[in-house]
């Protein structure tokens, strides 16, 4: 059980060699002039070599959490931990802003043959994201505290904006020739849905603390290797791979939500490492 506190750090660890390789998957993969794949490119593979160890590591570390299946949420996820609390705080914030920095960009920026319903889904994306800062804090607090029917509904809206985040990453993409320059980030896109699914199952479902923690590890590492390592490359002055604008802003939004599911999992591996499981305990239900 001890291993399982290994987890979170081997999360965090494990996205210095993901940044590292993706920036050379960035540079090498792709033409510098066009910004199209290069032929025969070997460090696709190395990338997503890499991402399956990690997530037959993170598999391992996290299996012991399935003895957890019927422990109560707040023995799994409450903490009154400081740190916690400002890792969420600063994940709320990030996200609020972001959201509203993303509807200034759309309501002043015109995209060219883009159809009414388009704008109208990055306008609802970009309030669903404000709320879901404000969603975060407060559940951050909650988590404090017993789950109620009003605390536990707190969860929903994150997996909310992971399904919309997941929708209009795949809009703006798949029509563009440059996608596969985009495909880890769609990856680490439907991991975060995964994550959020798996946080709102915790109160909604029959609980699986270790997909919770699987999932959580593996879109933390997915999502901030394809971040950092493109950030890699621009301050290195490839321009040809430039993302746009929302892009970058969308990117920054995955990287907050990152930020709060890595604390989550550290809580939740405290919580599977110092507590007893209980296979004959009653799952709590939310009142």
């Amino acid at each position: 059980m001890k291993w399982i506190k290994a987890l979170p750090v081997a999360t965090a660890a494990l996205c210095v060699p993901g940044i590292g390789l993706r920036a050379l998957h960035l540079l090498n993969g792709f033409d510098i002039g066009t910004g199209l794949p290069a032929v025969e490119n070997p460090w696709v593979f190395y990338v997503s070599a890499l991402f399956v160890c990690c997530a037959v590591v993170y598999a391992v570390l996290a299996a012991p959490l399935r003895k957890h299946r019927k422990t109560p949420f707040e023995q799994l996820l409450g903490s009154r931990s400081a740190g916690f609390r400002a890792a969420a705080v600063i994940s709320g914030l990030l996200m609020a802003a972001g959201g509203m920095y993303y509807l200034y960009l759309t309501m002043t920026g015109v995209e060219e043959d883009a159809a009414m319903w388009a704008r109208v889904l990055e306008i609802a994306y970009a309030a669903v994201t404000v709320l879901t800062g404000g969603c975060v804090i407060a559940l951050a607090k909650a988590q404090g505290d017993a789950m109620n029917e009003h605390s536990a509904a707190l969860t929903l809206m994150p997996l909310l904006w992971s399904c919309l985040h997941l929708l209009v990453n795949y809009r703006m993409t798949c029509i563009d020739p440059k996608l596969s320059s985009f495909a880890f980030g769609l990856v680490a896109d439907v991991l975060l849905v995964l994550a959020f699914y798996h946080l709102a199952r915790m109160l909604y479902s029959k609980p699986r603390p270790a997909g919770l923690a699987f999932f959580s590890a593996v879109a933390v590492t997915v999502a901030l290797s394809d971040l950092g390592g493109y950030g890699l490359v621009h301050l290195m002055g490839v321009q040809a791979l430039d993302w746009s604008d929302k892009m970058v802003v969308r990117g920054c939004l995955s990287g907050a939500a990152c930020v709060l599911l890595l604390a989550e999992l550290a809580v939740l591996c405290a919580g599977g490492a110092n507590r007893p499981a209980q296979p004959d305990a009653p799952a709590q239900p939310v009142e």
